[in-house]
């Protein structure tokens, strides 16, 4: 018997081909792509549940996992590779999200809410973020309950003269105004995405403010000791002022409920039954990819994540800490290579052994030049949304789609240069030159991801349908021609129509955002299937080829309901 037979069985070949066609034909089951039920716009993940135990993660062993471990562990997920081969092979689709509902959309959840791209706020409410309660009482003490001290990125937990509590951080000397500016923005650019994050507030305490709880203790190199007040006069020594001797500090306030720990980017808590989707699979997270593109928040992990356990007996999941936003790394700056390459990138490692050294990465070719202090190195013109990359990787992140991509794409897209601008004046950056810098930036690679995730997937939305004069009206708006990205007059567009399985409208080319059909014929029928009209859109552009977008619009006693979406990629 040769060494293959000893190896495989040859009798089993046929049924271990047939396991392999059987996986890559999995992506390639029909699916209906519309309800006659109520849409699902509400995930009931906020069911009483006993409250979960506390997890701590150490940021050590993340990084180690999602970097080495999860790496190898892919290969060996034969749903993964079945489905990857597939794809080589054009017969079969990605994975996509599985918390989408029949309109390509997240349902609201403990993780995400709909905000500022699905109900446009105002000025106002996108200044405020998620600051509903009163700033931080500057009026009385703030006492120190707990602290790291030492080194530019001391922090201290305190309580106000209200009783409330706050993480309280600071600026750099070298770089006033940028950890705490770039914390604030990116707070209320997340918040208005949709995302659970933590009250920030910039305040300006006087020193002499600071008091501490009886038996603080601090680490001091590998000892232990009591905290003094030659401590808080060291961390404060060389802190940006303002001309009034007051401290600048950035205050988080403390989340209502009881904290247990990080939630991670893979998974599910074995102990919180309303977590049934495997957070690598959930559209917010995986689309979050493109957000944080556009922030520069390369420091998104486990570890910068919140589950707090509510008074209503649910877990609520938080983003936070965005003092690694924009041009900020904690108390420094960022450098080229972040969000350009992961901190231990076997891509680049390759590439660099192969060519024996010779091979130039970008990022090394580049000087981190930071024109303004404030801002920190935080640029648009080497910004390439599809290359950027967290500091380490994360399976959400990796597992991204096409139509993952366009969610988060259109949340950005979402922010007019008007709303850019406005956000970025609460972060209080004192230099008119340093805050029309940052907002420039982030207008222009706006402007990049719109661009480039709007040329690769049909990129209309907002769909509306009606009744006028016996015709069926779908109304709809093109995102890239709505966000500047695409000229109107360069654009055209056409529609088929579908009752069931039947064409009853061949193509039909419109310059409007409209596609119109007459029902008479439809209204007659008793099927029900021919009372679901599938429109398929098509959008023409120069050099761009897009597939179509199918709304399925359901004719009802009522009226037209929008019952369904489905993108081509």
């Amino acid at each position: 018997m040769s060494e293959l037979q000893n190896i495989f069985n040859l009798k089993q070949i046929p049924v271990l081909f047939g396991l392999i066609i059987g996986i890559l034909l999995c992506g390639c089951a029909n699916t209906k792509h519309y309800t006659r039920g109520p849409v699902k716009v509400f995930d009931p993940d906020t069911s009483a549940i006993p409250q979960p135990e506390q997890v701590d993660r150490s940021r050590y062993w993340e990084q180690l996992n999602y970097t080495l471990f999860h790496q190898l562990r892919k290969p060996l997920n034969l749903n993964t590779v079945g489905r990857s081969a597939g794809m080589v092979l054009g017969i079969s689709e990605p994975r996509e999200a599985d918390n989408i509902n029949v309109l390509d959309e997240p349902p609201e959840s403990s993780w995400y809410n709909y905000r500022h791209f699905y109900n446009p706020m105002t000025l106002e409410e996108l200044a405020n973020g998620p600051n509903e309660t009163a700033p931080p009482d500057t009026t009385g003490n703030w006492t120190i309950f707990q602290a790291s001290i030492g080194g530019p990125n001391a922090w201290f937990f305190i309580e106000d003269r209200k009783g409330d509590r706050y993480l309280i951080k600071f600026d750099s000397p070298d770089f006033p105004e940028l950890r705490t500016s770039s914390e604030v923005i990116s707070t209320k650019f997340f918040h208005a995405a949709g995302y659970n994050v933590p009250e920030a507030t910039i305040t300006y305490l006087n020193p002499s403010k600071f008091t501490i709880k009886d038996s603080v203790m601090v680490r001091e190199g590998r000892r232990r000791r009591e905290m003094t007040q030659a401590d808080i006069k060291n961390t404060l020594l060389e802190r940006p002022r303002n001309r009034f001797g007051k401290v600048r500090t950035i205050a988080i306030k403390f989340v209502e409920g009881t904290p247990i720990g990080p939630w991670g980017f893979e998974g599910t808590r074995d102990d919180d039954p309303n977590d049934r989707v495997a957070h690598e699979h959930r559209r917010e997270l995986r689309g979050l990819r493109v957000i944080s593109s556009w922030l520069n928040d390369t420091d998104r992990r486990d570890a910068n994540s919140l589950a707090v356990y509510t008074e209503g007996g649910y877990v609520k999941h938080y983003l936070q800490d965005f003092g690694s936003t924009l041009g900020a790394n904690g108390a420094g700056v960022h450098t080229p290579i972040d969000g350009q390459a992961y901190l231990i990138d076997p891509r680049y490692m390759a590439l660099n052994t192969l060519s024996l050294g010779m091979n130039v990465n970008v990022w090394e070719k580049d000087q981190a030049i930071t024109p303004f202090p404030s801002v920190g190195y935080f640029r648009s013109d080497i910004f390439e949304p599809e290359e950027w990359v967290t500091a380490h990787p994360l399976p959400a992140f990796e597992n991204m789609t096409l139509r993952d991509a366009y969610w988060g794409a259109k949340q950005v897209m979402s922010f007019s240069d008007e709303d850019i601008r406005r956000i970025v004046k609460t972060g209080r950056i004192t230099n008119g030159e340093a805050q029309s810098f940052l907002w420039q930036i982030l207008i222009n690679r706006r402007d990049k991801i719109g661009e480039y995730w709007f040329s690769r997937i049909n990129p209309l939305d907002k769909f509306r349908a009606e009744i006028t004069n016996g015709d069926l009206v779908l109304h709809f708006v093109d995102l890239g021609v709505e966000g500047n990205i695409f000229r109107a007059d360069n654009t055209r567009y056409r529609y088929e129509v579908f009752a069931g399985n039947k064409q009853v409208l061949k193509a039909r080319g419109t310059e409007e955002n409209r596609a119109i059909f007459n029902i008479a014929g439809i209204k007659q029928t008793s099927s029900e299937a021919s009372r679901v009209i599938n429109f398929r859109l098509y959008t023409e552009r120069e050099d761009i080829g897009y597939k179509p977008v199918k709304v399925y619009v359901a004719l009802e006693k009522s009226g037209p309901r929008i019952v369904g979406v489905n993108r081509e990629q």
